[in-house]
């Protein structure tokens, strides 16, 4: 029999600025902490329009970096 991977897709896409960066990417690390810990593959999807999407990659780079290093990140331009 053959394994078939599920592939968990979350996409992030905003143009907003936000009045604090600081407090959108612990809960940002929060959520996608939780998603890579909870699934076994994750794609996340992330746009590269403004601060908000600027702030998604960075966090999840580096919760990526940090806790689990087999995930997929795609950037979308």
């Amino acid at each position: 029999m053959y394994n078939v991977l599920e592939i968990f897709t979350v996409a992030f896409f905003g143009h907003r600025y936000l009045d604090n960066p600081f407090k959108a990417e612990e809960l940002l690390e929060e959520q996608i902490r939780k998603l890579i810990n909870e699934k076994e593959y994750v794609d996340f999807l992330v746009g590269r329009n403004g601060e908000f999407d600027q702030c998604v990659s960075s966090t999840v780079l580096r919760v990526r970096k940090n806790y689990r290093d087999d995930t997929h990140f795609e950037m979308i331009y």
